[in-house]
């Protein structure tokens, strides 16, 4: 978890937090996924939709003694004496309270299918064919010519209609225009763990409208997605034909793509179009065109969220993720520079490149 874009304040009020999960976070990760149930620590009305999202049961809460039954434990609304209940099952505790600091709820909830309840043998078939897929795009998109990828900014539906990519890659709100689905090749990537993978009112509408658009499709489709995000749309109603590319990414590492022990890595930046299209598009040998993203941000010196093409959503349906920590505890100022500094050094490392400006 990167800390460097969150308010001092918080930070420093949360430091045992964020020390704490670090220890949770290592056990999620490398969690051997044979979980079958999970005890719950939070509030009843969120546990019943937490059981249809991850598609298992709560059980009854364990004597703190009874260290054989190996129960998943998820706790919603983190406090010391829950904790401390707890703290000999401390590899076995998962904390996705919304208030507890930065992404740790919504992190560590998007990660409960993939890690804890999917075991080694279907995770090793998830990733086989992510990997399968990769290759099919690779080969698919390494000669093509003229192929675009673009975000969300304000120019999105007006670079769309100039320009009618005929190779497309695109990002997040962008099956709000049908027009994308009028090229011949379509990578469509979302990541977001709170807005498109949890559970709220904007990642459930995200997750049906996705249902809507992808149930027939005649485009050669790509879905490029965390590899931890699989399991979950693997549950959606879509078109079968359409194939899913996991990726993972870390903080150490300099290449835009490598693969290592059957998956394809990023560098982690926090942010889609960097973390995902761009890498995955400079498979692509030829020029390639970039556009509807924000370079040297005028947002970044003020604390309020990015300008959206308003044709593909309303960001004021994103505000509640301000009284949660998610973004209340984040630094837009700081952000907008954090990612000014990873998109220059992306960018920078496309070769054949033509950025588009529409003004």
């Amino acid at each position: 978890m990167s800390i460097f874009y969150f308010k001092t304040f918080r930070i420093l009020v949360n430091l045992h937090k964020i020390f704490l999960y670090l220890f949770l976070k290592y056990f999620q990760v490398y969690s051997n996924g044979n979980y079958l149930s999970f005890e719950y620590y939070g509030d009843n009305s969120f546990k019943h939709s937490l059981e249809e999202y991850l598609g298992v049961k709560a059980t009854n809460h364990s004597k703190f003694w009874e260290l054989s039954i190996k129960n998943l434990i998820i706790i919603e609304n983190f406090t010391l004496k829950i904790f401390l209940l707890n703290i000999l099952k401390i590899n076995r505790i998962r904390v996705i309270d919304k208030h507890y600091f930065g992404l740790v709820g919504a992190n560590t909830l998007f990660r409960l299918q993939f890690n804890d309840f999917t075991n080694s043998v279907n995770r090793k078939k998830i990733m086989d064919n992510s990997m399968h897929n990769y290759k099919k795009y690779k080969n698919e998109i390494k000669e093509k010519e003229d192929i675009y990828v673009l975000g969300n900014n304000e120019k999105f539906s007006t670079v769309l209609s100039k320009h009618k990519p005929k190779y497309l890659l695109t990002c997040n709100s962008a099956i709000n225009n049908l027009s994308i689905f009028d090229s011949e090749l379509l990578v469509l990537s979302f990541s977001d763990p709170l807005f498109h993978f949890g559970i709220n009112e904007q990642a459930i509408d995200y997750r049906k409208k996705l249902e809507v658009v992808l149930k027939d499709v005649d485009t050669n489709i790509f879905l490029v997605v965390p590899i931890e995000g699989i399991p979950l749309v693997e549950k959606l109603k879509i078109d079968k034909k359409i194939r899913i590319i996991g990726l993972d990414s870390t903080y150490f590492q300099r290449k835009l793509l490598k693969i290592k022990k059957n998956k394809v890595f990023t560098r982690n930046s926090h942010n889609v179009f960097t973390q995902y299209l761009l890498p995955i598009s400079s498979l692509n040998k030829n020029t390639i065109n970039i556009g509807a993203v924000t370079f040297g941000s005028n947002d970044r010196f003020s604390n309020k969220l990015w300008s959206h093409d308003k044709k593909l959503k309303d960001a004021a349906n994103y505000n509640f993720a301000f009284d949660e920590s998610f973004f209340g505890d984040r630094d837009f100022k700081k952000y907008y520079k954090f990612h000014d500094k990873q998109l220059v050094r992306i960018v920078n490392r496309i070769y054949k490149k033509k950025i588009i400006n529409e003004n």
